[in-house]
């Protein structure tokens, strides 16, 4: 009886090591304006499992970081009312975990490659409030800028962390969408992003 035990308990210690780590899900999250936003997780119709819409590309090439979700996927659980559309932070000379200055979005400044010198925050929220159209696109300035920081840069696993703050501005109406508390763990995939 004690050896049944025994190996019951060794069965039981070696199932929960092999277990897959659950304990930190990845996501995308934030608050724009002080009300929450974050990737939205839906289920696949091809694979019946929960999917993220959230993604990090890496280009080792052009040393160049995207992470970004999205709530565009429209599902019953989901109304239209709640804020929806994509946000993207682009850090330029990404070198892992440490702080990134988030300010000019390229299409802002001159030059063909004026990408190449600045990361930038942009984001395609559908909402109404404080914006008087229905849908907007935002973007950090030399004015309004923010911070990406990797606290995590995990190249045998392929796992970011990191959190992030940036202040966007709606050119066309003048006005400023203030993103806080933002957070997010993904798996990142190696991808050309820039030529």
């Amino acid at each position: 009886m004690k050896t049944l035990i025994k190996i019951c308990l060794l069965l039981l210690v070696l199932l929960t090591a092999c277990k897959k780590d659950d304990s930190h899900p990845f996501y995308l999250t934030c608050k724009i304006n002080g009300k929450k936003w974050e990737a939205l997780k839906y289920e696949s119709l091809l694979s019946n499992r929960h999917v993220l819409a959230a993604r990090a590309y890496y280009d080792p090439d052009s040393a160049w970081l995207q992470v970004g979700g999205s709530r565009s996927v429209k599902t019953p659980s989901q109304p239209d009312s709640y804020m929806h559309g994509s946000m993207t932070i682009n850090i330029i000379d990404f070198e892992g975990e440490g702080s990134y200055i988030l300010k000019n979005y390229p299409l802002s400044g001159s030059g063909l490659y004026f990408w190449r010198y600045h990361s930038w925050a942009n984001m395609d929220i559908r909402y109404t409030e404080p914006f008087p159209a229905e849908t907007y696109n935002a973007s950090t300035t030399d004015e309004y800028t923010g911070v990406c920081t990797i606290t995590k840069f995990d190249t045998t696993n392929q796992i970011i962390e990191g959190e992030f703050h940036f202040d966007a501005l709606h050119r066309d109406f003048d006005v400023v969408a203030n993103v806080t508390a933002g957070k997010f763990r993904l798996e990142y995939e190696i991808k050309e992003i820039g030529s």
